[in-house]
């Protein structure tokens, strides 16, 4: 066994990323250092946090700054350091241990709904941009792919464990942790998804299927009809007409409709379209005409049914 000074967490938003780091440093007794703590600390000593990524030196240097903070303060009291690409910063650094934990998809914006008492589609909105800006700062001022599980000791899913559960397997894996034997060579523990949907879906129609299809392989996430837009209401206030798009694509806050019913039955979408924007202006929504559905599947190859 060795001794570990400095362990490192990354993990995806709301993958309970914080709880366990919360846990292990009350376990173990480390000091809990996180983004807001080390970026005050390394101010103190004179070092901002870089305002462009086109400065390369002032990045190399606030690195090499949180590194030479980090290996001070682990001198009395080893530390437990969260996010802000730890793993990166203490790579190949002896008695240190890197811990990556995620969760699928669905359960991050399950979380997120309950948590801030979102529907849906904000949920999975605030996931997408949560992500997107933790990617531009691993991709972009580290210059590495910080979801390879080859950079880890260990790599959790939360979504089979609750926090007791993950918490003492981390702790496990920490005091069991011994120097890795050096292969040369790495291999991916896991296929790097970004699929929303997991579990099985009923589409109402199978150019549904074909358009999901598409959407997966080109790792553009998205959920299907995940919110209903009441367009009429009677005298009582009860909703008369509704519209479902059949598409969200989070990333793009984009909804998509596909029509690939018989032209004069399209009428009938383009008007509940229209409707949707006088009452929604905010909300974006792109219709897919049956000619370029066509075209699409065309273009990908794939049979029209």
């Amino acid at each position: 066994m060795k001794k570990i000074v400095v362990v490192t967490i990354s993990r995806e938003t709301e993958s309970l990323g914080d709880e366990i780091a919360d846990y292990i440093a009350q376990k173990m007794d480390f000091q809990l250092i996180g983004r807001e703590r080390v970026d005050e600390l390394v101010r103190e000593r004179g070092k901002g946090f870089p305002e462009t990524i086109d400065d390369q030196n002032s990045i190399t240097e606030w690195l090499r700054e949180v590194r030479e903070l980090i290996i001070e303060l682990s001198a009395t009291r080893p530390v437990l350091f969260l996010g802000r690409g730890g793993q990166k910063i203490f790579d190949n650094m002896p008695d240190t241990f890197h811990a990556l934990v995620v969760s699928s998809p669905e359960i991050r914006i399950r979380r997120i709904m309950e948590k801030y008492n979102q529907d849906s589609v904000t949920a999975s909105r605030i996931l997408a941009e949560q992500d997107q800006q933790r990617e531009r700062f691993h991709s972009r001022f580290l210059g590495v792919d910080w979801r390879n599980p080859c950079l880890y000791h260990i790599v959790l899913n939360t979504a089979w464990y609750d926090l007791p559960e993950a918490g003492e397997l981390f702790l496990k894996a920490i005091q069991g942790s011994r120097e890795a034997p050096d292969t040369g060579m790495g291999q991916e523990l896991r296929p790097r998804s970004q699929d929303l949907v997991r579990k099985k879906i009923l589409f109402s129609h199978p150019s549904e299927g074909e358009f999901a299809r598409i959407l997966n392989f080109y790792g553009i996430r998205w959920l299907y009809e995940p919110r209903t837009f009441p367009l009429e209401w009677d005298g009582e206030g009860n909703v008369v007409e509704a519209f479902s798009p059949d598409f969200y694509l989070p990333d793009f806050d984009l909804f998509i409709e596909l029509t690939t019913q018989r032209q004069k039955l399209v009428w009938k979408k383009n008007r509940k379209v229209r409707r949707l924007k006088e009452l929604y202006p905010e909300v974006k929504v792109k219709v897919i005409y049956s000619r370029d559905y066509s075209h699409l599947l065309s273009k990908f190859g794939v049979e029209e049914h």
